[in-house]
């Protein structure tokens, strides 16, 4: 049998030790080690609840905001209207094309809510097939069932576009050369908006993170506005008060000119990191902010008829809120009145289903016009279809969307 040979030795404190001391030094050091690395992993796992719960707060508001904007873009489209002048009331509806600006705004806070803090991991591919995946696969979803009522209602065989004009809107091409170009599905405008949006984003997020000071980051958000809103402002001075349909389109509807639009969202959610706790005086100025936006809607001089709801000063309102927006989403993370008041389950959860509900709203107010042989809907016919709009869009959320299999491609 081998000899068993051991080291015996005494420690500072004159305990017995079989250990070698070099080897007991590298034992307690390697400890000290794992116990410290212990508590990162503790502070870290910390900072990340803290950070889940903070976005978790971020997205019910935002649901509630999308549920409202969308809301106003629907109702705008297609609620009970008379053929004489537009009323008070229906200046909601006639300018809801500032709940897309409300969009596009919410779209980039989002994009650099979620995913500013994963483009130094993530591929280029996984953060596009992330973001645009889904939503671009939901437009061709609603495109296609646009076509299939265009085919089938002789009503609207007009509408039928040619093999190149659809090529054209499923690659996403149409507005670029046509802003005022119909579609199928017609809110798709917005999404072929979008997608330069986020094809800069990872770009737009460099030169985010680059500007440290808040101040900075404020003055760049001015000028983002000036170079969204400017142009269209100076048009209206130098035509003496009048813009044209065709002015408003090119303007609001041509991709390229939602990117500064976009460029605030970023640049709010920028400035908005690492305040998690209550600033009463950032929660009073977000509910300026959107005062401000409201008054601005509905306060602006009627136009005569729903044919002017974009012309004229009307067409100011297609970027003119967008500041106003921007600091209204800044500013609601330190618990707004308003975003209080949006923050109800009930909202939060239709919400969920706003984007669904945008895209899927034409073609099924065409096969209900069809049907019902009725052009606008009665009150009661409006209500019905509004709540068939939201069931479908979440039917397809929860059963129909390809969430698994872009999740796979990634």
């Amino acid at each position: 049998m081998a000899e068993l040979h051991l080291d015996i030795t005494f420690d500072e404190d004159n305990r017995i030790r079989v250990m070698p001391k070099e080897k007991l030094k590298q034992t307690e050091q390697l400890e000290a080690e794992c116990q410290g690395f212990a508590e990162k992993i503790g502070a870290f796992s910390g900072t990340v609840d803290m950070l889940v719960e903070v976005l978790d707060g971020e997205a019910a508001k935002i649901e509630e905001e999308k549920m409202r904007a969308i809301g106003q873009i629907v109702c705008g489209h297609y609620m009970p209207r008379t053929d004489g002048p537009v009323t008070f009331l229906g200046t909601l509806s006639c300018r809801s094309f500032v709940a897309v600006d409300v969009f596009v705004v919410m779209s980039g806070f989002v994009t650099h809510l979620a995913y500013g803090h994963r483009l130094a991991t993530w591929s280029l591919r996984r953060f596009y097939l992330r973001r645009m995946g889904q939503i671009v696969v939901t437009t061709w979803v609603a495109m296609l069932t646009s076509i299939v009522v265009v085919l089938v209602v002789p009503e609207y065989r007009r509408f039928s576009p040619g093999g190149l004009e659809l090529a054209a809107c499923l690659g996403f091409l149409r507005h670029w050369a046509r802003p005022g170009a119909w579609c199928p599905a017609p809110p798709s405008w917005t999404v072929e908006a979008l997608i330069p949006c986020w094809l800069l984003y990872p770009f737009l997020a460099q030169l985010a993170e680059k500007i440290q000071a808040r101040r900075l980051t404020a003055c760049f958000m001015v000028l983002l506005y000036l170079a969204s809103f400017g142009p269209m402002l100076c048009l209206y001075w130098a035509q003496g008060g009048t813009v044209s349909w065709a002015q408003f389109s090119t303007s609001f509807m041509w991709p390229p000119a939602q990117v500064a639009d976009f460029g605030l969202g970023v640049l709010a959610a920028e400035l908005g990191k690492g305040e998690h706790d209550f600033r009463l005086w950032k929660a009073l100025i977000a509910d300026l902010a959107f005062a401000a936006s409201a008054a601005a809607v509905m306060l602006l001089p009627v136009p005569g008829t729903h044919a002017e709801c974009q012309e004229d000063h009307n067409a100011l309102l297609s970027h003119g809120c967008s500041l106003a927006i921007a600091v209204f989403i800044y500013g609601s993370q330190h618990g707004s009145c308003v975003a209080h008041l949006l923050s109800h389950p009930a909202l939060v959860a239709l919400g969920k289903y706003s984007f669904e509900v945008y895209l899927f709203q034409w073609p099924l107010q065409a096969v209900l016009r069809q049907l019902l042989g009725q052009w606008p809907f009665e009150p009661d016919v409006f209500m019905g279809f509004l709540l068939l709009l939201w069931l479908l869009a979440g039917l397809y959320v929860e059963y129909v969307a390809p969430t698994t299999c872009i999740r796979a491609l990634e």
